[in-house]
């Protein structure tokens, strides 16, 4: 299972103050579209955080609240031990160390890889381009081989979901 930040394809998860509402943050960058079709192709079940390109071969959270990474495996049934989180930002990592969930993060203007790997991205890709070129010696292809994921002890994972 792969989950894909809605960030990466400019919305922000979090939405519009008061009302919630995707909002959108910048145009999408070259490759994001192609990686959620690498990653549907290989038969692998997809969950963006909110909205992403139209068409995607995505399922999508549609309302994500405080806590994107954990709304998106209860929609799936998932388990953070077989999921990877794509992030865009350090925000997003955080939320996916709180999930017990590995992360894989794609640098942007906002965020740069030092930020990302002290946050507690286990990758860091320079885009999406950049990722699809190792995705099979990717953590996307390989989920279970980071073990397990500790949440940062200030954040630790919700009741029901072990690490």
């Amino acid at each position: 299972m792969t989950v894909i930040s809605a960030a990466l394809f400019g919305t922000d998860w979090r939405g519009a103050p008061h009302t919630g509402a995707p909002v959108a943050v910048r145009p999408p960058a070259s490759g994001e579209a192609e990686l959620l079709r690498e990653c549907d192709a290989r038969g692998w079940t997809v969950v963006l955080t909110g909205p992403g390109p139209v068409g995607a071969p995505a399922l999508t959270v549609a309302a994500p609240g405080a806590d994107p990474v954990g709304a998106a495996l209860d929609l799936v049934d998932g388990e953070p031990s077989h999921a990877v989180f794509v992030a865009g930002s350090v925000p997003e990592v955080l939320a996916a160390r709180r999930a017990a969930v590995p992360c894989v993060a794609l640098e942007t203007a906002a965020a740069r890889g030092p930020e990302l790997l002290a946050a507690g991205a286990a990758e860091v890709h320079h885009d999406a381009v950049a990722l699809l070129h190792v995705l099979d010696d990717s953590l996307l292809a390989r989920p279970r081989a980071f073990g397990a994921c500790r949440p940062t002890a200030a954040a630790a994972a919700p009741a029901g979901r072990g690490g």
